[in-house]
């Protein structure tokens, strides 16, 4: 007991023992007599009150009445006794609830996990829950590909702020986003926010689809729903997380460092030689894919890729789509040596540890 508190139960004491005596006192003569000051008063009715020694009445002159320690005591003891009874019967309601929960809802929530693979998620908002229950399940890693030509503002706020609570937890974020797209202002912005909350951001110039992994034990991919609205595939199976998971580590070796408005090295090309995304058309080209197929991979207009061909065409002195690809690889341009040149480490971001 403080110093303080000794003081406290003297005056409650004191006060007491008149209470005791005399039923018709009055706080003007109880501070006359004990020469106490309204302050002190109050302290003493505070500690009596508290105790149950005092309790309000309209029958006395001071307002108070005068209750014996026995009395006190044993309605301290009832007013627990009642508090634990209520605890005792919330523990029983949340015993009850947890035993509903685990009998009729765990099981299903078990199957789903256990004898499913996958399942596929339809519409934006069921695919918005998916990706925050995979969010809320991370403990370790999560690791992302992003292709296509950016999301709107609200979603890139909604995302940084689910990114931004799995990084509290310490979860490690590693994630690639097209060039292209992270030259949007508003996606510019986003990324270095992310990676000032500790997330890891590289870019790419093409990628070959949309991809989480978390934890090595869940994947969302892209997929087709009905009516040709939006879906995606949530994976379970081991295996196949691994494979997606495979694809992410590619990609992530070969894309460059997140420019935050700097040139980096190689975003120009030496002279006489392709830039890195006239690189990624004529790798593109060289596989086949059609103008329309190439915007897609790089996250740009048709009319852009159509004007990088025709620039490309004209350097190379060629006359058509197949002699660009074959005359790119006779300069060396699609040669690994060559390829390699995309592949940088970002200083600011440090190795995971595997």
């Amino acid at each position: 007991m403080t110093r303080s508190t000794v003081l406290e139960h003297k005056l409650g004491q004191s006060l007491y023992g008149i209470a005791v005596q005399d039923a018709g006192w009055t706080p003007a003569a109880v501070c006359r007599r004990l020469g106490w000051s309204s302050d002190e008063y109050a302290v003493a009715i505070q500690v009596l009150s508290g105790l149950g020694l005092l309790v309000r009445t309209t029958a006395t002159p001071s307002g108070w009445a005068c209750v014996s320690s026995e009395s006190a005591l044993d309605h301290l003891l009832a007013a627990d006794a009642r508090r634990v009874a209520e605890l005792i019967e919330q523990t029983a309601r949340t015993r009850e609830a947890m035993v509903r929960m685990l009998t009729d809802f765990h099981p299903i929530h078990a199957m789903r996990l256990s004898g499913t693979q996958a399942q596929l998620v339809e519409g934006t908002t069921n695919i918005a829950a998916a990706l925050e229950d995979a969010a809320q399940q991370a403990h370790d890693e999560v690791i992302s590909l992003h292709p296509g030509r950016g999301v709107p503002e609200y979603m890139v706020e909604e995302g940084l702020a689910r990114d931004r609570r799995a990084l509290r937890r310490g979860v490690v974020m590693r994630t690639v986003h097209l060039a292209s797209t992270a030259a949007l202002p508003h996606m510019a912005a986003y990324l270095r926010e992310l990676r000032k909350a500790g997330g890891q951001v590289r870019t790419a110039v093409t990628l070959p689809h949309r991809l989480i992994v978390v934890d090595r034990h869940l994947a969302i991919v892209p997929a087709t729903g009905t009516d040709g609205q939006q879906a995606a595939v949530v994976v379970y199976d081991p295996s196949l997380v691994e494979v997606f998971r495979s694809q992410f580590e590619h990609a992530w070796a070969h894309a460059a460092a997140f420019d935050t408005g700097a040139r980096t090295a190689g975003d120009e090309a030496p002279e006489g030689r392709p830039d890195r995304r006239q690189r990624a058309v004529l790798r593109l080209l060289a596989e086949g894919l059609t103008d329309e197929a190439v915007a897609r991979r790089l996250g740009v207009s048709d009319r852009t890729v159509r004007r990088m061909v025709n620039e490309l065409t004209s350097v190379l002195g060629a006359t058509s789509r197949f002699q660009v690809a074959v005359f790119a690889e006779r300069a060396g341009w699609l040669a690994s040596a060559d390829l390699e040149q995309d592949v940088r480490e970002d200083p600011g971001e440090q190795s995971p540890e595997r």
